[in-house]
C-alpha cells in the first residue's frame, strides 16, 4: 500500500529535496513502494535482526516525544480493513551497541554521501526523528517528510527512506511475517503449520475427546 499524503502538503517532498542540496541521498530505489509489499519481501532484510530480539525480549526503542492525529482519511491495514488513517511524528532513542550497529549497516546501504556518524561506537545513543502514517495498529515512515538523526550532539537531515521506518516501527510487522513464513514452510513439508495445530489435533465431534 502506497503511503497517502495529505493534500495539505502538496510540495514537501520536492522543498525536501532542494533543501538537502548535495547531501545525503537514497542509494537506490526500492522495486515497490507498497509497504506491505516491501516488508512480506523483507527488501530491507530485518527479519533476521527482528528475531533476534524478539528471541532476546528486547523492548522496543524508548520514544522520547510523540504525537498524532486521526484524519478522515481511510486506507487498509495489515488484515486488509479500512481503518482511519493517523498522521503523527515522534522522536526514539537508539541505546544499545548492537542496534545502533545494525541501524549503520541499514542507514550505509540505503543511502550515499552519508557523514561519518559513528553509531556503532563503544558509548553513545542516537535519537532518530521521523513523520509517520499509521492504519491500525501498524505504522509507516511518511514518504514526503525528512528524517533527522542527532548522534553526539550533532544533527543531520537525511531524506526520507521506507526501511528507516521498518527498522523503528517494525516489530508486530516482522512478527505476523515470521509467522506467514513458518506457516508457509510448514505446508511445503507437508505438515500442519504450528499455529493450526491446536484446532486440528481434537476434531469438534470426537466422540472420544472428552474421555
Amino acid at each position: 500500500m502506497t503511503a497517502p499524503t495529505p493534500s495539505s502538503r502538496p510540495w514537501p517532498a520536492l522543498l525536501w529535496a532542494l533543501a538537502l542540496g548535495c547531501g545525503p541521498t537514497i542509494r537506490h530505489t526500492l522495486p515497490t513502494s507498497d509497504q506491505r509489499h516491501i516488508t512480506y519481501e523483507d527488501l530491507c532484510h530485518l527479519q533476521d535482526w527482528y528475531d533476534q530480539r524478539t528471541a532476546a525480549n528486547v523492548p522496543a526503542f524508548r520514544v522520547v516525544d510523540e504525537q498524532s492525529t486521526e484524519t478522515a482519511d481511510r486506507a487498509p491495514d495489515e488484515s486488509g480493513r479500512l481503518r482511519r488513517v493517523a498522521l503523527g511524528e515522534g522522536t526514539y532513542l537508539i541505546t544499545s551497541r548492537e542496534d545502533r550497529a545494525r541501524f549503520d549497516r541499514l542507514l550505509r546501504a540505503e543511502y550515499a554521501d552519508l557523514p561519518a556518524l559513528s553509531l556503532a561506537a563503544p558509548e553513545g545513543s542516537v535519537r532518530v526523528h521521523v513523520s509517520f502514517w499509521q492504519t491500525g495498529s501498524i505504522r509507516r515512515i511518511r514518504p514526503d517528510m525528512g528524517v533527522t538523526l542527532e548522534v553526539d550532539g550533532a544533527s543531520h537531515e537525511l531524506p526520507s527512506h521506507p526501511c528507516v521506518g521498518e527498522f523503528l516501527f517494525g516489530a508486530q510487522a516482522y512478527a505476523m511475517r515470521h509467522n506467514v513464513m513458518s506457516a508457509e514452510r510448514a505446508r511445503a513439508r507437508g505438515e500442519i503449520p504450528a499455529a493450526y495445530a491446536g484446532d486440528a489435533a481434537t476434531p469438534p465431534d470426537d466422540p472420544d475427546a472428552a474421555r
